[in-house]
């Protein structure tokens, strides 16, 4: 019997362990580690911040994952030490034959000074439900939308607040008393899914009167004054600050000799193999180059974190009862809510060759839909 070891029950995690408990039933103990004991549907955390979801519809305990031959712990991990394969929990020690890591990205509000506090975001519940709150009690004045610094996982999220943001003010009657720009140390919106995509983006802001600013990475936040730093020297008022906070990994990656590129996991682009033949990382805290040069670094988001763990866990199962190696093709789609009940459907292969062959479909109220029905059956496939 091989003991599988999985860490972290977000997107990646879950995807990974319904593979694995399978195809490996009888063959290997698998076990599934993760901080809270809690799924949560990311996806869906700008219908919380808008009030259309209530924290309690976009979560699902582990221990109701439909995969069997599953162990759950709820644990905090505290060190990977792959040369001894081993994972320290604060409850002890888990060794394995195959670890795959899908611990994510973390956000560290307090990498900047100012930003904790003083910044609302929809980027985990308690956030986005906080956010929610302010946006209903506003009545007026500067709101600041942007990206604080890269890498930030859902390339599409701050550009999509933006727009709900917009039609939540228009809806209450008061956008006319409303000032917005959005900033963004990106040079275009959204730029790993092309330059056409990022001008269509941009039009859509300007018909929306929201001010965009590009190449403005933030320095720090003077809550008293109201006022945002950029390292150029710029600067931006707000009443309502709504900002990606700084992105990292959890303490555990950075402290392995896994977490070497600043401070993310390097990983094989086709099969999420680490540097350790027998570690494999997929999602958000992983760093994969790709072919080409306009791209250089996939963008982090769900979706990837899927088609990677589906691969991840098939060359693991290969590797245990014998077969070919699975290849990931890099393929992705994105929604994009701009809110009258509508949404965009961003869509293509980032691996290919010269530019991303990547399109965008206009908004409709066919996309949002498309994004309610993914909601519904991811939930419903994965958990009891």
């Amino acid at each position: 019997m091989k003991n599988v070891v999985i860490l972290g029950g977000g997107i990646g995690g879950v995807v990974a362990a319904s593979e694995l408990s399978k195809h490996l039933a009888g063959r290997a103990e698998i076990t599934l580690v993760d901080r809270e004991g809690r799924h949560h549907f990311q996806p869906s955390y700008p219908w919380l911040m808008m009030g259309w979801r209530s924290p309690e519809q976009l979560w699902r305990p582990l221990t109701n994952l439909k995969a069997k031959n599953l162990r759950i712990r709820q644990e905090e991990v505290v060190r990977i030490e792959p040369k001894e394969r081993r994972v320290t929990t604060k409850a002890g020690d888990l060794f394995y034959d195959y670890l795959l890591i899908s611990l994510g990205a973390q956000l560290d509000p307090h990498a900047i000074e100012g930003f904790a506090g003083a910044a609302h975001h929809p980027y985990d519940l308690d956030n986005a439900f906080r956010l929610g709150r302010a946006l209903q009690t506003f009545r007026g004045g500067k709101i600041a939308v942007g990206v604080s610094r890269l890498p930030f996982k859902c390339p599409a999220a701050p550009y999509e607040s933006a727009f709900l943001i917009d039609y939540l003010l228009r809806e209450k009657g008061i956008r006319e008393k409303v000032e917005m720009e959005f900033f963004t140390p990106e040079p275009r919106p959204t730029p790993a899914a092309g330059e056409a995509i990022g001008r269509a983006i941009e039009g859509m802001m300007k018909e929306r009167d929201i001010t965009l600013s590009t190449k403005r990475e933030m320095q720090h936040v003077d809550p008293e004054s109201r006022i945002v730093h950029f390292k150029d020297g710029a600067q931006v008022g707000y009443d309502l600050l709504v900002s990606v906070p700084p992105h990292t990994t959890c303490e555990a990656v950075r402290t392995s000799d896994l977490g070497k590129d600043g401070p993310w996991i390097p990983v094989d682009r086709y099969t999420m193999q680490t540097s350790y033949d027998d570690v494999y990382a997929v999602g958000d805290a992983t760093k994969i180059t790709t072919p080409s040069g306009q791209v250089p670094v996939l963008p982090k988001a769900g979706v990837f974190a899927e088609g990677q763990a589906k691969i991840a866990a098939r060359n693991i199962i290969s590797e245990t009862v014998g077969g070919e190696t699975d290849r990931w093709d890099g393929y992705g789609i994105c929604f994009l809510e701009t809110g009258y009940g509508k949404g965009g459907l961003v869509r293509g292969n980032f691996f290919g060759e010269g530019p991303p062959a990547i399109k965008m479909r206009s908004p409709s109220r066919l996309w949002h839909w498309g994004k309610v029905l993914l909601e519904k059956r991811w939930l419903r496939k994965f958990f009891r």
